[in-house]
């Protein structure tokens, strides 16, 4: 469309109504804007990031200026985000744009919205973007858009001590096996990478380190992990070494983990404590 072409249309939109003027512009080409990505930008047990890579195409021989961004997001048929997208800037003439719109959805807000969402499940969803754009000789135009995919609502697994296996137990040294059971409590699969933890038992510290033991965990599947251990009772006092050679003992443990989901990577905080037993 050329520059008397615009003229052209700005003479007959003073000349006639804008029902005549929509005629005219049945046949001829109009701005498009469709939905090229979606992605996953960030993810953790506050809420996940989300972004939309939307095309615009301008058919115009001048600029397509860019004017609001509204967007809603579903599921189930009930909203539970909305908002407005900052876009600035145009289109260039006869080409073609890419925006990229952000949409951050906190995890309590879409509990609590949605009530049928359970922490751990994976959720489709629906979103509705509204792209306005400002033609030339026609003022403001809408260009809807829709776009469907899932969204995890991740929690972390269950973690216990499932028991410590003396290897050798002196006042000067003792060697353990903790055995670490670890359940995946959410509706995909995780692949743990790396677990950084302290151990208390008995209100006393035995061990804090980091191991990298890749193991992975199906959806809704328990493994349990042996980490060997190293410790000097006599550092704690005759009263520890008694503890340890009973049949067991309160324990605290706490720490993170570091697993990689197939909506990426993420790392958990855990603290658990119970009581769990000793073996010889």
């Amino acid at each position: 469309m050329g520059r008397w072409m615009m003229l052209f249309l700005a003479a007959l939109l003073g000349l006639t109504g804008c029902s005549e003027l929509k005629n005219v512009l049945q046949g001829m080409d109009k701005p498009s804007a469709r939905i090229t990505g979606a992605s996953l930008d960030s993810l953790d047990l506050e809420g996940v990031g989300l972004a939309f890579d939307v095309e615009i195409s301008n058919p115009y021989s001048v600029p397509l200026p860019l004017v609001n961004l509204d967007y809603a997001l579903a599921t189930g048929g009930k909203r539970f985000l909305s908002g407005n997208a900052d876009v600035q800037g145009s289109v260039p003439a006869k080409g073609s744009k890419t925006i990229k719109v952000p949409a951050k959805v906190t995890f309590a807000g879409l509990l609590n919205t949605v009530q049928s969402v359970k922490p751990g499940s994976v959720i489709p969803y629906t979103a509705d973007l509204g792209l306005s754009v400002d033609a030339p000789a026609v003022g403001q135009l809408n260009l809807p858009l829709r776009k469907t995919g899932e969204l995890p609502v991740p929690t972390v697994p269950k973690i216990e001590l499932a028991g410590v296996e003396w290897k050798e137990l002196k006042l000067q040294n003792a060697e353990a096996v903790l055995n670490i059971k670890i359940g995946n409590t959410n509706d995909f699969p995780l692949d743990l990478s790396k677990l950084d933890y302290g151990l208390s038992l008995g209100g006393n510290r035995v061990a804090n380190a980091a191991v990298s033991k890749p193991t992975r965990f199906g959806k809704g599947q328990t493994n349990t992990i042996s980490i060997p251990i190293s410790i000097k009772p006599i550092d704690l006092g005759l009263g520890a070494l008694r503890m340890f050679s009973g049949d067991g003992a309160k324990y605290q443990l706490g720490g993170s983990m570091d697993v990689k989901t197939p909506f990426g990577p993420m790392t958990m905080p855990f603290d658990q404590s119970g009581r769990t037993s000793f073996f010889k």
